[in-house]
C-alpha cells in the first residue's frame, strides 16, 4: 500500500486548487558546542484527552536523537474533553500564557480568531527558513485554511473526510447466529439482541459531547444549503443557511426551535421545520441502547475495547487501534464495522460534501512571547519522515514497525503510545496509513482518499467573522451548546418544546442580531462571486 504522503500529493492537492505533563528539552539535529547557546526556553502544549502511557519513553527518545541546537523544552497539559473547550476560553480571556492549544471551527477557532486571541502565522510559512513547515503545508493547502486572508494556525488533516461508523463485537454477532450487518435495521437488531442476551453489557455506547453524532442525519446531498452536519460554524449555534437555485441570494437563515414562519420562504422539503429536527426523534427512540451516564463519558470507544459495551460510534481512523485493544483485554473478541451513510456504504462518487478545510488545528495565542521558539519546534517536527513517525506513532519497532510502501504495522505495545495525532502531527504528507487493517478498513480509506468520492458543498469559501457579534455568541453559545448535547444523545423526550424554550432564551441574548449578520455576510460573499 502507498504510504499516506503519496495519496495526497497525487490526489488531495487537485481538490484544494479546484494536568501538567514532564518537562522535557528537545533540540535541532545539528550537535555542536552549546556554551554559546542562548538558554533553553521552555514551551507549553495544551491539548485534550488522555496521556499516553508511554509518552516519557517517546520524550527520552526525542531527547536522544537530538542535539543542543535546538534549545527547547517543552511542558504538555492534558484536559478532559468535556472541561477542555470552557478551560481554553478562561485561560486565553484571563491572558495567561500558553505556547500552542490544539483548537477546531467544532471548538471556538473562529470566536477565537475573532477576539484576537491568536497570531498570524503567515511568515513562518513558504519561508526558507523553515523548510519543515514549508514542505508540509504547501500554499494551496494553506490557501483552502485562511480566515479573513491569513493562517491563524497549523491545519491538521489527512484527508478531507474521516468515515463515520459504528463498531461492533463480530464475534457476539455470531453467536447470535446473525448475518452481518447492512442496515440500521439490523443494527437495531443487533442491539436488541445483546440488551436481551447480554444484560451486563452496553450495547451502544456513545461519547457525551458527540452523542448519535451523523448517524440519523439527513443524508440527502446540500446543493443549495448548509444545515447540521455541514452546518457553517462560528456562529454560537447552527442555522439552517438556504439559498436561491442560482445559488446567487441568501432566502434565510433559521435555526433550532423557530416558528415556522422563517422556514416559509424555503423551498419544499426545507421549508418544514421537522425535515432538519427528525433526528431528534431517532436519537430519543434509540437511547434505550445508551449507557445510562452518557453526557458524562469522555471515551466511548474505551468501553468497546475493554469488552463493556458491544458497539460504540467512531470514524473508519479508530478501527486498528480499537481492533488491537479489544483483542488485547478480550480473548477471542473480533472486531467489524457498519457504515452507517448509505452511499458512503455503497462507496457512491460524489457522496462526501466538503470545503476542503482541515478540521483540526494548531494555534498559538497573542500571549505567547514564544512564537519563534514554537514554530521552530513545529517545523523540526515536519523536517523529515522521522521526525514526524516519532511523535506521531511512537518508537520505532517498539510501538510500530514499518511495512511496504511506508506504511506502518502496529506491535503488541501500539496501546501504550496512543497519541491523538489529530491533535498535534496529522498531515496529508508525512502521516502513514496503517498495514495491518483488514481489507474492509484498506478499502474505505481508499475510497475517502478518491477525488471522485467528494462534492463540493455550496459557500465551501466562505468564512463567517463573528467579531460584529462576538458578544452575542459568547452569551448564546453555553445555552445552546447545553441543550444540543442533551437532545444529540436522545435524552429529551419532549425536546420540541425544549428547543422552543431554547430559542426564546436565545432571542433576549441576541440571536437576531446572528442571525442577521451571518445573512449579510454570506450575500455580501455571493455578491462578490462566491460559490
Amino acid at each position: 500500500m502507498k504510504r499516506i504522503k503519496a495519496l495526497p500529493l497525487l490526489i488531495l492537492l487537485p481538490l484544494l486548487m479546484g494536568g501538567c505533563d514532564r518537562l522535557f528539552s528537545a533540540s535541532g539535529q545539528q550537535s555542536g558546542d552549546s556554551s554559546d547557546a542562548p538558554p533553553p526556553v521552555t514551551l507549553l502544549f495544551q491539548f485534550f484527552g488522555d496521556k499516553p502511557t508511554d509518552l516519557d519513553l517517546v520524550i527520552r527518545e526525542f531527547e536522544k536523537r537530538t542535539s543542543d541546537s535546538l534549545r527547547v523544552k517543552l511542558e504538555t497539559e492534558w484536559d478532559a474533553p468535556e472541561e477542555y473547550k470552557q478551560k481554553i476560553k478562561l485561560k486565553l480571556a484571563a491572558g495567561e500564557s500558553v505556547d500552542a492549544v490544539f483548537d477546531a471551527s467544532w471548538m471556538n477557532l473562529n470566536q477565537n480568531v475573532a477576539q484576537g486571541y491568536y497570531q498570524v502565522l503567515d511568515k513562518y510559512f513558504n519561508n526558507d527558513d523553515y523548510p519543515g513547515l514549508k514542505k508540509a503545508f504547501p500554499a494551496d493547502y494553506l490557501d483552502a485554511n485562511r480566515m479573513n486572508g491569513h493562517i491563524y494556525a497549523l491545519p491538521l488533516t489527512q484527508l478531507f473526510h474521516d468515515i463515520e461508523l459504528v463498531f461492533i463485537r463480530k464475534d457476539l454477532r455470531e453467536k447470535f447466529g446473525m448475518q452481518p450487518i447492512r442496515s440500521m435495521t439490523d443494527l437495531e437488531r443487533y442491539l436488541e439482541r445483546v440488551r436481551r442476551e447480554e444484560p451486563s453489557m452496553i450495547p451502544l455506547a456513545l461519547k457525551g459531547e458527540r452523542g448519535f453524532y451523523r448517524m440519523f442525519e439527513s443524508q440527502a446531498k446540500q446543493t443549495n444549503y448548509r444545515a447540521s452536519p455541514t452546518a457553517l460554524s462560528g456562529t454560537g449555534v447552527a442555522f439552517q443557511v438556504v439559498l436561491s437555485d442560482d445559488g446567487k441570494h441568501v432566502l434565510g437563515a433559521a435555526t433550532y426551535g423557530d416558528p415556522a414562519s422563517e422556514y416559509a420562504d424555503f423551498p419544499a422539503p426545507l421549508n418544514q421545520p421537522d425535515y432538519f429536527t427528525q433526528v431528534f426523534d431517532q436519537n430519543v427512540a434509540w437511547n434505550r441502547f445508551v449507557q445510562t451516564d452518557v453526557l458524562n463519558e469522555r471515551n466511548a470507544l474505551l468501553l468497546l475495547e475493554s469488552g463493556k459495551a458491544a458497539a460504540s460510534e467512531g470514524t473508519v481512523n479508530d478501527w486498528a487501534s480499537t481492533r488491537q485493544k479489544l483483542k488485547t483485554a478480550v480473548p477471542g473478541a473480533e472486531l467489524e464495522g457498519f457504515v452507517y451513510i448509505d452511499c458512503q456504504r455503497n462507496r457512491e462518487a460524489g457522496c462526501i460534501g466538503t470545503d476542503y478545510r482541515a478540521w483540526n488545528d494548531l494555534a498559538i495565542p497573542v500571549t505567547s512571547k514564544q512564537a519563534d521558539d514554537t514554530m521552530r519546534f513545529l517545523d523540526w517536527l515536519f523536517q523529515s519522515q522521522e521526525n514526524h513517525d516519532l511523535f506521531e506513532l511512537g518508537i520505532k519497532g517498539k510501538h510500530w514497525t514499518e511495512g511496504v510502501g511506508g506504511a506502518y504495522y502496529t506491535t503488541s505495545e501500539s496501546s501504550d503510545y496512543a497519541f491523538p495525532a489529530f491533535e498535534l502531527t496529522w498531515n496529508p504528507y508525512l502521516s502513514r496509513i496503517g498495514a495491518d487493517v483488514q481489507p474492509e478498513v484498506q478499502d474505505l480509506l481508499a475510497y475517502e482518499a478518491d477525488p471522485a468520492s467528494y462534492y463540493r458543498l455550496p459557500l465551501s469559501g466562505f468564512q463567517f467573522d463573528p467579531a460584529p457579534v462576538k458578544t452575542e455568541i459568547a452569551k448564546i453559545q453555553p445555552l445552546a451548546n447545553q441543550t444540543m448535547q442533551v437532545l444529540g444523545s436522545g435524552l429529551d423526550l419532549n425536546w420540541r418544546e425544549s428547543l422552543a424554550a431554547m430559542n426564546k432564551k436565545l432571542r433576549g441574548l441576541g440571536l437576531e442580531r446572528i442571525r442577521e449578520e451571518l445573512i449579510r455576510q454570506i450575500q455580501a460573499y455571493l455578491d462578490s462571486g462566491g460559490t
